[in-house]
């Protein structure tokens, strides 16, 4: 099969990340890229000739390309999305999938419509001791779950806010839920299940601007079990992002990538990740291993017409819960997700 050729929207710091990642392999190559200054241009083409056009919309009129990757702040990613569906290309779209739900619902309607191939980046679910714990749980191996708890205690300085001003913008999802502690709040919806409701307090402890570094959430699944997330960019120096679960059986805790305590006596545990960095203190030092992942995963996904490992549908899921947690911390009550954005019904 012919290499899928991939147009990139916004070339910035995390747009050469998956221009990295789309060379890295064999079946992707970066075809076009729009918007951007020189610069970002230049370090995302590596010295190859991509056509480079002014905005998304000349490129998708007028590249050669199968399929869009959306790398713009985050509150820019549904009219990018959205306009790469309706010029018939495959969609893969940055975290969040969106920062208001109403938006991303929208978003799932038209990809389930259009019936291309369109996911949410969410890397963490393809790492292996990730999936073995899902297939584990699935089995019924690991027994009955009961709770699970996640914290992403990060730091980043104040200057990591002025070089993207979007980073402590509310409507742009600059908060430390959304923009940080997203990958996280995916895996424990992967994880447990569909959310009930949500109790959610947020703080701004360590920075100036008004969006929250910090946020804490209690939630209440439908299976009856619960939930803890905590996020913070205020917590120098920055420790890996924890994960712990618990079921009728044991208990389990990760520590970014690697596994640091399995306490399921009858079940070996799984290997972890290698190469996975951590960003606990530097965005930048994640490396693009999962990015890679990701992108492997999308290539095979449009070549054998079968749903990616991160579709519209979950990021939906993750974008209401967390302005669910928001809107909770600021009414002071109770929210369930299904108040903020209904459920999406398929599109047919």
């Amino acid at each position: 099969m012919n290499r899928l050729r991939i147009g990139l929207i916004g070339p910035g710091a995390i747009g050469e990340t998956h221009a990295r990642a789309i060379r890295a392999l064999d079946d992707t190559v970066l075809s076009a890229i729009a918007g951007g200054t020189p610069e970002q241009v230049a370090a995302c083409s590596n010295g190859e000739p991509v056509p480079t056009f002014a905005t998304a919309g000349a490129m998708l009129a007028d590249a050669a390309i199968d399929a869009v990757v959306v790398c713009t702040p985050s509150g820019a990613h549904h009219d990018a999305a959205l306009a790469a569906i309706e010029f018939g290309r495959h969609v893969l779209v940055e975290k969040p999938l969106c920062v208001d739900p109403a938006e991303a619902a929208s978003l799932v309607r038209a990809a389930e419509r259009s019936q291309l191939t369109c996911g949410v980046v969410s890397q963490r679910r393809l790492e292996p001791q990730h999936q073995a714990i899902k297939n584990l749980l699935d089995a019924g191996r690991l027994g009955q779950a009961r709770l699970i708890e996640t914290a992403i205690h990060w730091y980043r300085a104040d200057a990591y806010y002025a070089e993207k001003p979007w980073r402590s913008e509310a409507e742009h999802g600059g908060g430390s839920l959304l923009n940080q502690g997203v990958h996280n709040l995916d895996l424990m919806l992967w994880l447990f299940g569909t959310v009930e409701s949500v109790q959610g307090t947020t703080a701004t402890l360590g920075h100036a601007h008004v969006v929250e570094d910090t946020t804490a959430a209690l939630l209440s699944f439908a299976s009856g079990t619960l939930g803890v997330i905590v996020t913070s960019t205020a917590l120098p120096p920055g420790r890996p992002a924890m994960l712990r679960l618990f079921t009728d059986r044991g208990s389990c805790e990760l520590a970014n990538d690697h596994i640091i305590r399995w306490d399921f006596p009858c079940v070996a545990a799984p290997s972890s990740a290698a190469g996975v960095g951590s960003a606990a203190s530097d965005p930048k030092a994640i490396g693009i291993e999962g990015h890679i992942a990701q992108w492997r995963d999308f290539a095979r996904a449009v070549r054998e017409r079968r749903p990616t490992a991160s579709s519209f549908r979950d990021g939906f899921e993750a974008a209401r819960v967390a302005d669910a947690i928001y809107r909770s911390a600021t009414e002071g009550r109770t929210v369930r997700p299904s108040e903020v954005a209904p459920e999406v019904n398929h599109a047919g």
